[in-house]
């Protein structure tokens, strides 16, 4: 059976074997004492709010679509005004599930992968 819960700085140095990132919220994915994936929002060097899904291969978390929306419900209420994914398209899934939960393509790139975008309909835009 496969636990959820919540991701903290511990799981991403044991998922990676490094603190790659210092985690805002997030969950993480365990099969016993195993990681098998984690995903959440973390702020990355550009300053700019960075979300991020990894797994472990041959494992699928079924429920990342409700946990995708769980997070970014949390978001909306803690007034981050966006968030912003590099999408890999080496997942069949990825363009259709980030098109369900409301993100958009901002027309970058990085390291060859679209660069995509939620905004926060909760925050006023000061344009």
């Amino acid at each position: 059976m496969i636990e959820v819960r919540d991701l903290d700085a511990r799981e991403i140095h044991r998922f990676y074997g490094a603190a790659v990132v210092e985690p805002i919220k997030g969950y993480v994915a365990r099969r016993g004492l195993r990681t098998v994936a984690l995903g959440g929002l973390a702020i990355g060097v550009d300053g700019r709010v960075w979300g991020f899904i990894d797994f472990r291969p041959g494992y699928r978390l079924r429920a990342l679509y409700r946990y995708t929306l769980k997070l970014l419900d949390w978001a909306a209420d803690a007034g981050i005004p966006e968030i912003f994914v590099a999408r890999d398209d080496q997942f069949s899934t990825s363009e259709r599930l980030l098109t369900r939960t409301g993100f958009m393509r901002t027309g970058e790139t990085m390291d060859g992968h679209e660069i995509w975008a939620w905004r926060n309909k909760k925050v006023k835009s000061n344009g």
